[in-house]
């Protein structure tokens, strides 16, 4: 057929939301992800040859099926991702399918999927982009080549011999180093006293004024608190203020993973497969339509028309006083990619109530969250009204504040923090000069915190603001150290576990730079100017491995001659010949081994949530090590003989010392779920520790914490230790959760 036109695309989603637009006008094909990558068994890579990367095909006959579908093609448009991989993907389609026929081949770019802007792309085809190919080749051979040659390393020097479960990650590194060294800050923390100083005047209202500044010696304290006594209170400055308040930019990739980390409780990962869902189209009154414009962007500029059509949407709706007196934009940061546009909504117009019935609940709130948040970019600002006030104690200020909201503004669609003063109160009447009852007078005593863990979304933040990885990374960095068991979620913050510790230190000793923040925002930047033309991949992939090869031969060379170069002692001794053992790895669980290895080959067993104290010269476990083996007793079901705790890959587990027999830890308390099984300890590398009923498969309740006991209050759920909430029910309709 003379006229024939083919469109491939990467999404199978997106290809049925394309053949919605355009019939039988054009044929829409898939390529499901990548076609080529290196292979999945060697290097991949010829270092020798200029870095030259081997190729391989990963579905043979999906490409078949796609020589067939374009063969008497007159024009093929690749239509991939917008991003680096998109325009890779596009590459390698084609080279797969052109037959060195290429000029019938067009690179479309589709940024957001809706009829208009689909047709608009379809009539401005342009050529791939090599420079963003280069740069994806350079990324890609730099992660293969830390990849391939650190990972087989880390598990000679922990475990002793190669095994697969064990890696090390150019840019996944240097996030595991920013949660080890955190949690090493919160261990070593140590708390200091500080005072704060509240004085409430019986006024009417009556209101609270706070000392300028904290004391920090207990001696100060009281000389102020006689002082104070003595003291007379006087009014010496009044001021009013208007605070003004204006609307965050729209959404990036980060800060969109943020909001929906904080305000809906979805990981990164989970936001942006939702957020692809919205861009490659949903089923809105029978029709396909792509809600959202492309998720995976840095930049927050928005096209003129989209800016036009949320200003006339705030005019309509909420008023003239609302909109702001002119069209707000915002500026981009130092090095942001500005193919994209920011997210927002496709159409403005369809709110979140209107699409509410066609979309899923998470959808829906994720929608929401983008809709807001661009309609308030063209509102006006909030304004508050803020009253201060300065009192004098003899040498002492006080100072007091309340704010009050005068003007919404952009508030009347996203939510804000409340000032901090919002919910105070002052009089009407206070004025320079005047003297005040006195006051009530308190000295809070309190003690400094350590920092709080990384949150996912902390940790997307800390990643931006560090300049390391890129908007279509972030969200898988923040996933695989928690798939590897380097991290794991503890009551919504990220806390490394004793085999991210190791791995970060083995790094930090002999592969310094891939875990310097430093080092690895400049290979970022350096991909960078790939892309814009300033450097070439050759070159960036030879100064990176100048010194990365120095570092590997080092390793292997302390591993040929017999050296350990890398060991983690405990305080826990060896119970055969007394010597302090080391933590030893093996397919990703720890167990402690003597340190005189080989003259003393003992072993022992190290529980999966083992208490310990980090230290890169010693692990304190001891302690955590004598709690977790008190364990409760059971005479073995098959021959009587009591039973003793073992921990293995899977956790903790009972054996028979006799017969041989095992089984799961038991609680004593009875599956809610079934009511004939038992809840029992089980473990998984990526939950950790949980309860379930030992009648698996047949019954699946699980629990996340340990159960204690049937809930006295509703009969029906189980009360177990959540280890987000405390103590509570498992029963989502019991009273008590109300």
């Amino acid at each position: 057929m003379a006229g024939k036109k083919v469109l491939i695309v990467e999404s199978p989603t997106k290809a049925r939301t394309l053949s919605g637009y355009l019939g039988k006008e054009i044929e829409v094909y898939s390529s499901k992800g990548h076609v080529r990558d290196l292979p999945e068994r060697e290097l991949g890579v010829d270092i020798g040859n200029g870095f030259s990367p081997k190729w391989v095909v990963r579905d043979r006959k999906l490409i078949a099926n796609l020589r067939k579908a374009v063969r008497d093609a007159a024009l093929v448009y690749l239509a991939t991702d917008p991003d680096r991989e998109g325009e890779a993907i596009a590459f390698d389609l084609l080279e797969l399918l052109s037959d060195g026929n290429r000029e019938r081949f067009a690179r479309v770019l589709f940024h957001e999927i809706t009829p208009e802007a689909v047709r608009q792309a379809l009539k401005e085809p342009g050529e791939v982009d090599l420079r963003k190919v280069e740069a994806q080749r350079a990324r890609r051979i730099l992660d293969r080549l830390v990849g391939y040659q650190v990972s087989p390393l880390l598990s000679l020097v922990l475990a002793g011999r190669r095994f697969e479960g064990l890696s090390a990650g150019r840019v996944q590194s240097v996030a595991l180093r920013f949660i080890c060294d955190r949690e090493l800050e919160i261990q070593d923390f140590v708390p200091e006293p500080y005072w704060e100083v509240e004085a409430r005047f019986p006024t009417e209202p009556p209101f609270v004024a706070k000392l300028e500044g904290k004391l920090t010696d207990e001696a100060q304290v009281k000389r102020l608190e006689e002082e104070l006594s003595r003291a007379g209170f006087v009014v010496e400055e009044v001021v009013e203020e208007e605070v003004k308040r204006r609307p965050p930019p729209p959404f990036i990739t980060s800060t969109l993973q943020q909001a929906a980390a904080s305000e809906l409780s979805f990981s990164p990962r989970r936001t942006m497969q939702i957020a692809q869902q919205l861009y490659e189209g949903v089923d809105v009154a029978g029709k396909p339509l792509g809600l959202i414009t492309y998720m995976r962007t840095d930049s927050v500029r928005v096209a003129d028309s989209a800016i036009e059509e949320a200003r006339a949407l705030v005019r309509d709706r909420f008023g003239k006083e609302f909109l702001s007196p002119r069209p707000r934009k915002f500026k981009n940061k130092r090095r942001a990619q500005d193919a994209h546009e920011a997210i927002r909504p496709t159409q403005v117009a369809l709110d979140p109530d209107q699409v509410a019935p066609y979309l899923t609940p998470e959808q829906r709130k994720l929608y929401a969250l983008i809709w807001r948040r661009f309609v308030a970019t063209q509102m006006a600002d909030g304004i508050w009204r803020r009253r201060k006030v300065k009192i004098r104690a003899g040498n002492w200020v006080f100072r007091a504040s309340a704010s009050w909201r005068v003007f919404p503004g952009f508030t009347r669609v996203l939510q804000v923090e409340k000032l901090a003063d919002e919910e105070a109160d002052l009089p009407e009447g206070l004025a320079s000069g005047m003297e005040l009852p006195a006051p009530e007078l308190a000295f809070l005593e309190k003690k400094t915190e350590p920092p709080g863990r990384y949150t996912e979304a902390g940790l997307v933040r800390k990643l931006e603001r560090e300049g390391i990885g890129r908007p279509s990374t972030y969200a898988q960095i923040v996933s695989v150290i928690q798939e590897r068991g380097y991290v794991k979620r503890e009551n919504g913050s990220l806390r490394p576990t004793l085999l991210g510790h190791l791995v970060t230190d083995f790094l930090r000793n002999y592969f310094p730079e891939t875990v310097r923040e430093d080092f690895t925002a400049k290979m970022e930047e350096d991909l960078d100017r790939i892309q814009e033309g300033q450097a070439d991949r050759l070159q960036v992939l030879s100064s990176f491995y100048r010194w990365f090869s120095q570092r590997l031969s080092q390793v292997e060379g302390e591993i040929k001659e017999g050296k350990k170069p890398f060991r983690v002692l405990t305080d826990v001794s060896c119970p055969k010949c007394g010597a302090p053992m080391e933590v030893r790895v093996w397919k990703g669980g720890l167990y402690l081994g003597c340190s005189r290895y080989p003259e003393c080959r003992t072993t022992r067993n190290l529980p999966p949530d083992v208490k310990y104290r980090y230290r890169p010269e010693r692990v304190e476990l001891a302690e955590g090590l004598a709690e977790a083996e008190d364990a409760p007793a059971a005479p073995c079901p098959k021959c009587g003989t009591p039973m003793q705790l073992k921990h293995g890959r899977y956790g903790r587990f009972l054996a028979c010392p006799k017969c041989g027999h095992t089984m799961p830890v038991p609680t004593g308390v009875t599956c809610p779920k079934c009511g004939q099984g038992e809840l029992v300890e089980r473990y998984s590398p990526r939950r950790g520790t949980f309860y379930a009923c030992n009648r698996y498969p047949d019954c699946r309740f699980t629990l996340p914490g340990k159960p204690v006991e049937t809930c006295p209050i509703c009969k029906k759920g189980v009360l177990y230790e959540d280890p987000r909430h405390g103590r509570r029910c498992s029963n989502p309709e019991c009273p008590t959760r109300a």
